[in-house]
């Protein structure tokens, strides 16, 4: 068994699942062979799945990445720019959408993840409070 790289493991282990938009995203994270964090998520809206991603965080020489895979799109690379017992920012400002992903853990139960980006020159901001299920 992997040892946990950056003790995330007992804020982020588990199913979890939040209200987006008019549908829900699904969130499944544990710890990889690396003892990296790795999650699997889906966005399900009217029994239909549009989106799907694999994002793991690890550690590169000193910097902490958050580096996600969405179906059918570019990777996305992000730097942790704060990593405290309970928030971690990632940014890249190279991106215009999302250009910042912030994790917030609430609770053994509950964590938020606020995704900031700019759409036609408008800033926008998605927040996601998740809810563990198992």
């Amino acid at each position: 068994m992997a040892n946990d790289q950056l003790n995330l493991e007992s804020k982020l282990r588990g199913k979890w699942v939040a209200r987006a938009f008019d549908g829900e995203l699904h969130e499944v994270w544990g710890l990889n062979n690396n003892g990296w964090m790795q999650q699997q998520g889906f966005y399900i809206e009217k029994n239909d799945t549009s989106y799907a991603a694999t994002t793991q965080i690890q550690k590169v020489g000193d910097d902490i990445i958050l580096f996600s895979v969405i179906l059918n799109s570019n990777p996305k690379i992000f730097k942790s720019v704060k990593f405290e017992e309970n928030e971690i920012i990632f940014k890249n400002d190279d991106y215009k959408n999302p250009y910042e992903v912030k994790y917030e853990f609430l609770s053994n139960e509950n964590y938020r993840r606020t995704i900031t980006g700019r759409e036609n020159d408008s800033l926008v901001v998605y927040e996601f409070n998740f809810e563990k299920t198992k």
